[in-house]
């Protein structure tokens, strides 16, 4: 089923796609990986936290949080793209 839609889209909507799961993907790594070690700093070094499981909830909120912030920003943004 999914081979049917993909092989029904033109290149340049294929191209699209890519740019955006590109840019979705990497921006994910960039700002991610820095969140959560300064996560982990702050639930282990300054709030003392120590049971794995309260720290794996608090930093799994958090980054979900700015997960969907970066998401929808690039989202919109590359809806904006295809309108002009």
């Amino acid at each position: 089923m999914i081979f049917y839609f993909i092989r029904n889209m033109s290149k340049a909507d294929n191209r699209s796609i890519h740019k955006e799961t590109f840019t979705t993907v990497f921006t994910g790594l960039i700002i991610n990986y820095p969140l959560n070690i300064i996560g982990l700093f702050v639930c282990i070094d300054i709030a003392g936290m120590t049971s794995s499981v309260v720290i794996g909830t608090t930093i799994t909120a958090f980054m979900t949080v700015a997960a969907y912030t970066r998401v929808f920003i690039i989202r919109r943004y590359f809806q904006e793209r295809i309108k002009k």
